[in-house]
């Protein structure tokens, strides 16, 4: 990251309030966008005014950020992992912090480095093992010991003083690194680490272990050598007397002698299938291949243990004595391609059975041997299990399925949504599995039952009776009259659905929303337009009121949460009145006709 280094930033802030709209529009419609934090604050009314107000504050230095609030999520594992809620001013403030910080580091960042960032996921970091690592015979992994939590502060700042010139838009980094957090209404100081569920500590994390990624790259460059491994003398005898005995075949003009020279060869040809044709200890051959995902990074070499051993105790003592980081020695270490090694959720195997194939070339039809050791993308099926455990859809041994109580109240509509969201994005996950249909098909039977037993359960009838009700033909849906009389079908999830492709974006594990909410782009326009959505006034100040989700207003019977409903939209922009009195649980029937 040498070279020339960023200045003016701050003052770039200050003054474009088109970025700071960018920044709201870029966060608004998240899921944690109506979480509150310590001062009990949301997203919801925001203003352009709110945002200069902002600005002001960093102006006259006197933006402090709010200490988060903790909370605690399970782990696979059993344990917790803590989450910090920033309070909704600082989200904003970051946001515009995280999209500076991107526009610098975006382009410096390593290929290898897959975890938040643009056009990268989960699934381009797996594709990439698959298309790189052929031939691997020793897959290292590493686990930090709870990495968020033991980012020093002064390694990180003195990593973003090598980039950026600008003390004040640093400092603000300082701020919100020590702002601490609030547990069980104490006050606790941070010393180290960046609070995960904070929206700028993704990038923060890719910085601090840009350097373990540079670091990696050297180890490869210094490592590799050979463009192929050597062929056996044993295989290059044979190779050679198959090539004199092509040659006799085709001089030979007596048709008996041809066919014994050509059982010669066939059986020249088999003992080179039965041997290798590459010595696999060539000294003058190295491979060093190497992925990361935010924290969770997996080497694959080429090479005696000896050597990947030591790479494993070079890269542990660079992340001690570099980025003060630890290994957890009982989640890292070094497997043979004999092993399966779990990565992103997915098991990575190296096939090790060699196939034969017809090829055709230089005029003639020969047998070749497919590649051995390619690796092999695995559902591993504890994943599915777990899945199948948690949403409750009953046994995973036995098939016997549960039904849902949680959903008696909802609508048929309802619930088969939220089923099919719940396998689509499992599917889409595991779409790059060699084993997709077997692994899935498994899960579908169990979840399509668990579908049937809810819905039998909600209409206190037989599950057969459900199943016939709901079948199409080659499909399932639900059907329901709306109020204004037309019947809407709700086809239930099919695996064929899913496109057998990477996902270049984000978190491809969740379940799609319900509705396609508006862009942040659209809400902003919607702001700018000076004009309430209830009232109809202009001019002014105004304000957007925000809902967690539409599901919270679906029996409204306010004119507000109608005119919501039919716009299946969870925000409205309003005069500052409107807002108040909305808030306040006064808003007035304006007999709004939606249109």
């Amino acid at each position: 990251m040498n070279g020339y280094k960023v200045k003016n930033l701050f003052q770039i802030i200050l003054n474009a309030p088109d970025l700071w709209e960018q920044a709201y529009g870029n966060i608004y419609n998240n899921k944690g966008g109506m979480t509150p934090g310590v001062d009990g604050l949301t997203l919801d009314g925001y203003s352009h005014e709110r945002a200069a107000n902002l600005r002001a504050l960093l102006r006259e230095n006197r933006y402090v950020p709010s200490p988060v609030e903790r909370v605690y999520i399970p782990k696979p594992n059993g344990k917790q992992r803590p989450l910090g809620k920033p309070t909704a001013h600082d989200k904003h403030v970051q946001e515009v912090w995280r999209m500076i910080l991107e526009s610098i580091y975006e382009p410096v960042f390593k290929d290898s480095s897959h975890g938040f960032r643009m056009k990268r996921s989960c699934h381009t970091a797996l594709k990439r093992i698959v298309s790189t690592w052929s031939g691997t015979k020793w897959l290292i992994e590493f686990d930090i010991e709870g990495f968020f939590d033991n980012i020093d502060h002064k390694i990180l700042m003195g990593l973003l003083e090598k980039k950026i010139d600008d003390i004040k838009f640093l400092n603000v980094i300082s701020r919100m690194l020590k702002a601490g957090y609030m547990e069980d209404w104490q006050y606790n100081e941070t010393y180290s680490g960046t609070p995960q569920g904070g929206i700028i500590s993704p990038i923060l994390a890719n910085i601090y272990l840009h350097e373990l990624d540079c670091f990696v790259e050297s180890l490869l460059t210094s490592f590799e050598r050979g463009n192929v491994r050597k062929e056996t003398t044993e295989y290059r005898l044979l190779q050679n007397q198959t090539k004199r005995l092509t040659k006799k075949i085709d001089q030979e003009k007596d048709a008996t002698q041809r066919l014994i020279l050509l059982n010669e060869k066939k059986a020249l040809q088999r003992h080179k299938m039965a041997i290798p044709s590459v010595d696999q200890h060539d000294p003058d051959f190295r491979r060093l291949s190497y992925c990361r995902y935010a924290d969770d990074f997996v080497l694959g070499a080429t090479c005696p243990k000896s050597e990947a051993e030591e790479i494993y105790r070079k890269i542990e003592v660079f992340l001690n004595d570099a980025l003060k980081l630890k290994v957890s020695q009982s989640k890292s270490g070094i497997k043979h391609n004999t092993e399966v090694m779990r990565f992103l959720g997915y098991d990575i195997v190296v096939r090790h059975t060699e196939k034969t194939m017809k090829v055709a070339g230089r005029g003639r039809r020969y047998k070749k041997r497919t590649m051995k050791g390619i690796i092999r993308l695995m559902v591993p099926d504890a994943k599915l299990q777990s899945f199948a455990d948690k949403h409750g859809y009953g046994n995973w041994g036995t098939l016997v399925a549960n039904h849902n109580t949680f959903l008696t109240n909802a609508s048929d509509t309802e619930i088969a949504m939220r089923y099919s969201a719940e396998m689509r994005g499992i599917a889409q996950y595991y779409t790059l599995a060699k084993n997709f249909t077997t692994a899935l098909s498994k899960l579908r039977i169990l979840w399509i039952r668990s579908f049937l037993k809810t819905m039998a359960n909600k209409h206190q009838t037989s599950v057969q009776k459900i199943a016939t009700m709901l079948n199409r033909g080659t499909y399932m849906a639900v059907r329901e009259t709306g109020s204004n009389g037309k019947v809407r079908e709700t086809k239930l999830f099919q695996l064929k659905e899913v496109k057998r492709e990477a996902i270049l974006y984000g978190e491809v594990d969740h379940p799609p929303l319900t509705f396609n909410y508006t862009s942040g782009s659209e809400i902003l326009k919607r702001l700018d337009a000076n004009k309430c959505e209830y009232c109809g006034k202009e001019g002014g100040y105004f304000e957007i009121h925000h809902i967690r989700k539409l599901a919270d207003i679906k029996d409204g019977k306010q004119a507000w949460e109608k005119l919501m409903i039919a716009r299946k939209r969870k925000t409205l922009v309003l005069c500052v009145d409107c807002h108040q009195k909305l808030t306040a649980g006064k808003l007035p029937d304006r007999r709004y006709l939606l249109k």
